[in-house]
């Protein structure tokens, strides 16, 4: 039976979604489109996880090495491709992926944000910026490092521009689009941070540290997918910025920061199904 609306499957890095989204695909013939920030990227494979021909057991996959990596890519292009991809494929589809701002964009309407001119922007020291932003906005300021400096300075420029705390402005509203269904992966953090771990080591054993200097003798250094963890990383350890015990367990410990934070977006959206990971 050919289900009536496109699944969507949603949840943190390493916890199991390609894993369902290939089964969900064998049981009703369906495709699979990425939904992922890093793995859009041509030939950028090892530290994005992206599955070998084997892993997708025959399920055709959209938007997998789709991009070259020195174009930057962004929610529209994402959105411009969907469109595509369903007036394409005569069967069914499932959109599967980790890429928060992608999705939320997807099942609840995209409107971009407004940018002030350089010259209006906010300005100070990092800490000083967080400080203004947990004046106006504690409960974005908790989930924002100060060190994070680029994100603080555009959370201040929206609150300038619309003002209203920013967190306000990412608040989801209900699914607009009855054409989706959505269900989220939940699991223990103890056990996504293991998997995490076992996923990197893996990544090491798998010659990430290799894929790395191939790609950066291919593209230019200021490629945006050199910027993914797991990339950056890299590039410090053999820019002699650190040792490569050091490289391991950064991204081990940026990757799970990073899954922290899809769970607190997705938690955000509504009309969700959430199932726990070992039930997949």
């Amino acid at each position: 039976m050919i289900p009536s609306t496109t699944l969507v499957i949603i949840g943190p890095t390493a916890s199991g979604k390609s894993l369902l989204s290939i089964k969900k695909a064998k049981e009703v013939g369906a495709e699979v489109i990425s939904a992922d920030t890093v793995q859009v990227y041509r030939d950028f494979t090892i530290g994005s996880a992206k599955l070998t021909e084997s892993e997708m057991g025959g399920v055709p996959h959209h938007l997998v090495g789709h991009v070259h990596p020195e174009h930057p890519y962004n929610v529209q292009q994402f959105l411009d491709d969907v469109t595509t991809l369903k007036a394409q494929l005569s069967g069914p589809i499932i959109i599967c992926g980790g890429a928060a701002l992608y999705l939320r964009a997807l099942l609840y309407g995209y409107e971009p944000l407004q940018r002030l001119p350089d010259h209006d922007k906010p300005t100070g020291s990092a800490e000083d910026l967080w400080q203004k932003l947990k004046d106006i906005d504690p409960e974005l300021a908790s989930k924002t490092p100060f060190q994070n400096k680029a994100r603080v300075q555009r959370y201040l420029e929206l609150y300038l521009i619309y003002n209203q705390p920013p967190s306000q402005l990412f608040k989801s509203r209900t699914i607009c689009d009855p054409s989706y269904t959505v269900i989220g992966i939940s699991i223990e953090r103890t056990e996504l941070k293991e998997r995490i771990n076992t996923r990197v080591n893996e990544m090491i054993h798998k010659g990430l540290v290799d894929e790395v200097k191939y790609l950066m003798k291919k593209y230019s250094g200021m490629a945006p997918a050199f910027r993914a963890i797991g990339y950056k990383e890299v590039i410090q350890y053999l820019q002699n910025f650190h040792d490569k015990d050091t490289m391991i367990q950064t991204i081990k410990k940026n990757t799970f920061d990073y899954a922290k934070r899809q769970m607190t977006w997705f938690k955000r959206f509504n009309n969700v199904q959430w199932i726990p990971n070992d039930s997949i």
